[in-house]
């Protein structure tokens, strides 16, 4: 029986401008609302922990397009995969020339409060941090401080001494966590450069304790757990794409096309 041991890692990324034309899809409104009910969530309640309006909700509900990012943000909150909420048909894609391979790409949205980033990391199992930000003389110190503190807020799922996601002792010390962010988030767009932020449901292998701490082994069943991507990257756009492939913590395990999601 194989074991795996792996520690929290990073690298670089290049960055790609989000193009004028947005990937939509078309949500299975029955999966939604029975996802939603197995959650006891009202429409409302869905809406504030996603981080959209109300009348989003309604119209995925509805049947109406609603844009991946956001079909994204609803999942993570309703602890399921994208795949969970839609049917094969119901993809809206782009054609792709026959024979061609389309690389998958994520959505990355520019965030505006140190509060948004607390509350993704309060949430998320595992995170990734990256940077497709040029380093130069003049913004390498504001670069190694939003590094930093960014670095200091991430809990590794494999650490034995803190806890996985992220938590706080008292108030008082997330409020400080949130002014400190909101700091860096100000020097960021000083320098020109901007912090972008995705949540994504990830099928992983979970590691528990054993006599030689944490393992996870290869026959461990997987688990959907929520995962927070970082990057900063200049500001040019409220949304870059990059693609969706990420180095997490924990090792992932892709989900067959026939499986069915376990909800």
């Amino acid at each position: 029986m194989a074991a795996y041991c792996r520690g929290l890692s990073g690298g670089y990324h290049v960055t790609i401008v989000a193009s004028k034309m947005e990937d939509v899809m078309i949500v299975d409104s029955e999966k939604m609302k029975a996802a939603r009910d197995r959650k006891a969530l009202t429409q409302e309640a869905l809406a504030h922990q996603a981080r959209v309006n109300v009348r989003t909700i309604q119209r995925a509900e509805n049947g109406s397009p609603i844009r991946h990012e956001t079909v994204a943000d609803i999942a993570a909150v309703l602890g399921m995969p994208v795949a969970g909420l839609i049917g094969k048909a119901k993809l809206a894609e782009p054609a792709v020339a026959e024979g061609a391979w389309e690389m998958p790409m994520q959505v990355l949205k520019r965030v505006e409060s140190g509060e948004a980033v607390i509350a993704d990391l309060e949430r998320s199992v595992m995170s990734s941090l990256a940077c497709s930000a040029e380093p130069t003389p003049d913004n390498m110190p504001v670069l190694r401080s939003a590094v930093k503190l960014l670095e200091s807020l991430q809990r590794s799922p494999w650490s034995e001494t803190s806890s996985s996601p992220l938590s706080f002792a008292s108030l008082l010390d997330r409020l400080e966590a949130v002014a400190n962010l909101n700091a860096c988030l100000s020097e960021l767009e000083g320098a020109g450069l901007a912090l972008y932020v995705a949540t994504s449901t990830e099928r992983v292998r979970v590691p528990w304790m054993t006599d030689m701490g944490l393992r996870s082994f290869d026959d461990d069943p997987p688990y959907y757990r929520r995962a927070l991507r970082m990057q900063i990257a200049e500001y040019n756009a409220d949304r870059i794409r990059l693609p969706s492939w990420v180095r997490w913590p924990l090792e992932t395990v892709a989900t067959d096309d026939d499986d069915e999601v376990p909800f």
